[in-house]
C-alpha cells in the first residue's frame, strides 16, 4: 500500500516554530524543524518555517492552519510549497555534521563555496553557507522555487 505522503513547507509565527511544533504533533501531524545546537544553544536553520509530512488524500488538512504558532502553508503560486524528499534526508544527515560546518563558517569570505558540485544533491549544501538566518530561508525558497517550476513543467509536458 503505498502512501501519497509529501513534505510541505509551513509558515510559523515569529520565535514560535517550537509552539507549532509542540501543537501539530498533539495532532498527530508529523513535522520537522532542521536545528543545530552550538555551544548548548540550539539554533533554527531556517527560522519562522518548518516542513511537515502530509497525506493529501487521506489526512484533514483545515485544523493545521489555525493551529497556534502557525501562520500558514507556503506557497508558490496556487501549489503549496512541496519539499522534496531528497532535501529532507538531505538536512538530516547534515544537520549531524553542520555543527563543525557552522563552525567552520567564520573561516569563509562571501562567495566562497562550500557545496556539493553534482550529484543529486547538487549546490544543496549552500543551505550551510551562510550563517545569517534570513539569508538560509532565502536559499532555501529559491531551492523549492526552482523544484515547483520543474513540477509544473513536467505535468504540463504529460498533460498535452
Amino acid at each position: 500500500m503505498s502512501s501519497m505522503r509529501n513534505w510541505y513547507l509551513i509558515k510559523t509565527k515569529s520565535r514560535q516554530e517550537h509552539v507549532a511544533i509542540e501543537n501539530l504533533e498533539n495532532q498527530k501531524y508529523s513535522t520537522y524543524c532542521p536545528t543545530i545546537t552550538i555551544k548548548n544553544k540550539h539554533i533554527v536553520l531556517f527560522p519562522g518555517y518548518l516542513f511537515i509530512h502530509l497525506d493529501k488524500e487521506r489526512e484533514n488538512w483545515s485544523p493545521i492552519r489555525s493551529t497556534k504558532g502557525v501562520v500558514n502553508f507556503v506557497r508558490f503560486g496556487l501549489n503549496f510549497a512541496q519539499v522534496p524528499d531528497t532535501v529532507i534526508k538531505f538536512l538530516k544527515a547534515n544537520e549531524l555534521i553542520n555543527k563543525e560546518k557552522f563552525n567552520n563558517l567564520n573561516r569563509f569570505k562571501s562567495g566562497d563555496k562550500i557545496q556539493i558540485t553534482d550529484g543529486i544533491f547538487k549546490n544543496c549544501v549552500a543551505i550551510f553557507k551562510s550563517s545569517k538566518p534570513q539569508e538560509r530561508v532565502v536559499l532555501l525558497m529559491n531551492i523549492l522555487g526552482q523544484q515547483q517550476s520543474i513540477t509544473i513543467k513536467q505535468e504540463s509536458v504529460i498533460g498535452l
